[in-house]
C-alpha cells in the first residue's frame, strides 16, 4: 500500500484549505449521490428517527443527505472548520473527533456510515481500527454502509494510481489510497463484522474536480464513460466506487 499510518495533520490541513478556498466539501452531481443512496435504502432499510453517525463527515454534504431521510445523524470529523460549517448548515448534530477512537458512547448508534472516508487511511491495520470503532458505537444488529474509490475502476486507476502515466495528485491528500473489493471484505471480517457485501457502483458524475485537464475532460467522464461502466454488465467489477454493507451481528 506504500504508506503505513495516517498523516492525521495532512488530513486537517487538507480539509480546512479546500474549506477555506472553496467552502462546501460537495464534489458530486446531485444524481450521483441519489444513486448511492438507492443503495443505502435498498440495503439498510432506514427508518425515520434512526439514530446513525456518519463518521468522516467533512462539512456535512452527505450527513444532510441522510437527514432529509428522517435520520437522526450525528457527524464527525477532524477538521474543526469543517464541523465549524458543517454546524452552521445544520442537518445533524456535529462533533469534532478522530474517527478511529472517538468520544461518542459504546452501542449508541443503529448505523454507521463512511462516506468517501476508508480510503484517506492508508494502512490495513488503521483502517480494521476505524471499522472497530464503527463496530463499537454500533447496536447489536446495528449496520454499516461505506462508498470509497475502487482499486478496478479503469478511470480511477488512471487518474489516482501513482504507476499510471495519467496519474495526478491534485485534489488528493497525501494518505489516500485505491481499496479493493478483497481488501474491504477482509478488512469487515477482522473488524468482527457479518453480513459483509461489497460491490462497484458505476454512474458517478463529479459537480468538481482539481486540476486542469481533469476538468476538460469532465464532461466526456460524466456524459460517456460513467454510462458505458453501468451499461457494460461489468459494474459490479469496474464501478468507479465500492460501495459496502455490513451487519454488527445481534
Amino acid at each position: 500500500m506504500g504508506k503505513t499510518s495516517v498523516d492525521v495533520q495532512k488530513e486537517i490541513e487538507f480539509f480546512d484549505s479546500f474549506e477555506a478556498d472553496h467552502g462546501e466539501y460537495d464534489v458530486l452531481a446531485e444524481d450521483s449521490y441519489q444513486r448511492i443512496l438507492a443503495v443505502l435504502r435498498s440495503r439498510l432499510r432506514p427508518r425515520p428517527g434512526m439514530a446513525v453517525v456518519d463518521l468522516g463527515c467533512g462539512t456535512g454534504a452527505f450527513t444532510r443527505r441522510l437527514s432529509a431521510l428522517g435520520l437522526a445523524v450525528t457527524g464527525v470529523d477532524i477538521s474543526s472548520r469543517s464541523i465549524e460549517r458543517a454546524t452552521s448548515q445544520g442537518g445533524g448534530r456535529f462533533v469534532v473527533g478522530n474517527i478511529c477512537h472517538c468520544s461518542l458512547s459504546t452501542a449508541s448508534f443503529d448505523g454507521a456510515i463512511m462516506s468517501g472516508v476508508l480510503h484517506h487511511v492508508p494502512s490495513s491495520a488503521e483502517r480494521v481500527q476505524s471499522l472497530r470503532e464503527a463496530f463499537r458505537l454500533l447496536k447489536p444488529g446495528g449496520l454499516f454502509f461505506s462508498y470509497d474509490p475502487n482499486r478496478h475502476s479503469p478511470s480511477m486507476w488512471l487518474y489516482r494510481d501513482p504507476r499510471s502515466p495519467f496519474y495526478s495528485s491534485a485534489g488528493k491528500t497525501a494518505n489516500e489510497v485505491l481499496l479493493s473489493r478483497r481488501d474491504l471484505t477482509e478488512e469487515f471480517k477482522e473488524a468482527g463484522f457479518a453480513e459483509i457485501a461489497v460491490q462497484g457502483l458505476s454512474g458517478i458524475a463529479y459537480s468538481y474536480v482539481e486540476g486542469r485537464f481533469a476538468r476538460r475532460m469532465l464532461p466526456f467522464y460524466n456524459r460517456i464513460y460513467e454510462p458505458l461502466i453501468r451499461a457494460s454488465g461489468f459494474e459490479h467489477i469496474l464501478g468507479t466506487f465500492l460501495v459496502a454493507t455490513a451487519v454488527k451481528a445481534s
